[in-house]
């Protein structure tokens, strides 16, 4: 009989894990009290209120979530808003059971009600496997993307993929003795998706695309990418990257790929709770795609989730405001680059991703170097990631943090 349940809103018995909100009462203990004493130790004030980010921000020195007063770092594209109250909420009230195994029951009914596709929940096991399901969940989308790598590359084949790129797949296709196909962007930073196509022979296993891209931010628009994938053999994967595809200036772009994945049995898409969540270290990811390839890469995966962490993120999707807030806090700081940076006249890509390239047509490791040890601000070094020569890699972070950046870089360029 199938383990198979179709999605449903009311609770079910013989779950590993209480809900959010659920208690299990302990002698000498109180939840409540335990939830009080974690967020005032925190420093979240008014914790419920959306202006707590605000709150951490007060005094003579920026404060960002998650790093010491006065450090700005903004070279990691982590969110600056923190995470979801709901989630950090869902984090605490289940931090007690962390003696057991499990996950949040309905992660996986909530991500495919997201994008469309057929809902198929997990069982009350946490080790049993999920018949026909179209999403998978991982622990960050880099473990999915090595999970694909591992079931799809193969020595003697090929991956094709962007240069300058993201490049975790062709990165891993060296690795297995497989054969990295690299093909150039465009002026602009534009991917090359005639290129790519032209780049695939019979022994692709793999094309790659990233959108927005990494670390350009240029969006592959759906009327694109849909004769592209139409353009790729079916016996090579499409492999579709959209890690910051929330951050899409256009809101209809936000929807993504995996409205493909129903027509096209040869794509899966990527994304990650690890960037409009705000969610980097609780390491969430997941991939969209037909139960063919879902069950097929998962012959190449461990069982990497934790119970926090799916509780966490079934908590961050229902916070629409939260999500809201942090598009709109990135877009806001692009802006705001794009203001400075035209006023001082220095080259940049507009993007549509949670950074900004620049480019400073100078030495950019003494740049970067001079930025981290004079001022305690931390940039992306394009040239040492993605041998970009002159430019860096920004993201957008708090007011605070991107008006101290701007400040740092004037006086280094100054003095330079």
């Amino acid at each position: 009989m199938s383990d198979r349940k179709e999605a449903s809103t009311t609770a079910r018995p013989g779950l590993s894990s209480p809900r959010p909100g659920q208690s299990r009462s302990r002698p000498g203990f109180s939840r409540r009290g335990f939830l009080k004493g974690a967020l005032a130790g925190a420093g979240a004030i008014s914790f419920g209120s959306y202006e707590a980010a605000a709150q951490m921000v007060g005094g003579p020195s920026v404060r960002g979530w998650g790093v010491p007063p006065g450090l700005v770092r903004i070279d990691a594209n982590e969110n600056a808003l923190g995470p979801s109250p709901r989630a950090v909420e869902a984090v605490l009230s289940l931090v007690t059971s962390i003696n057991r195994y499990g996950q949040n029951p309905d992660l996986l009914g909530k991500l495919a009600r997201r994008h469309g596709v057929p809902v198929v929940e997990w069982t009350d096991s946490p080790f049993a496997p999920v018949p026909d399901a179209w999403i998978a969940v991982g622990a960050g989308s880099s473990d999915l993307l090595f999970a694909i790598g591992h079931a799809y590359v193969r020595e003697g084949t090929e991956v094709v993929e962007s240069l300058p790129g993201f490049g975790f797949i062709t990165r891993f296709a060296g690795v297995a003795n497989a054969e990295p196909v690299r093909v150039p962007l465009l002026e602009g930073m534009k991917p090359d998706l005639d290129g790519l196509s032209a780049a695939v022979t019979d022994r692709t296993a793999m094309v790659v695309v990233t959108t927005p891209g990494n670390p350009t931010g240029q969006l592959t628009p759906m009327s694109q990418l849909r004769p592209f994938v139409e353009s790729i053999p079916a016996r090579a994967l499409v492999l579709v990257d959209e890690a910051y595809i929330e951050f899409a200036e256009n809101e209809a772009d936000r929807e993504g790929a995996a409205s493909l994945v129903a027509d096209h049995p040869n794509v899966i898409v990527t994304r990650t709770f690890s960037k409009v969540f705000g969610m980097a270290g609780m390491r969430v990811g997941y991939a969209v795609a037909q139960p063919e390839v879902i069950e097929r890469i998962g012959r190449h995966r461990a069982n990497t989730l934790t119970l926090l962490s799916t509780h966490a993120a079934s908590a961050a999707l229902d916070d629409t405001n939260h999500l809201r807030r942090s598009q709109e806090l990135v877009s806001r700081g692009k802006r705001y680059f794009y203001e400075q940076l035209d006023a001082m006249g220095i080259e940049y890509a507009p993007s549509e991703s949670s950074f900004v390239m620049m480019n400073m047509k100078t030495d950019v490791d003494e740049l970067v170097r001079r930025l981290r040890e004079e001022h305690n601000v931390l940039v992306g070094n394009a040239r040492a990631r993605w041998n970009i020569e002159g430019w860096i890699r920004v993201t957008a972070g708090l007011p605070e943090e991107n008006e101290a950046f701007i400040a740092a870089l004037k006086k280094v360029l100054v003095s330079s």
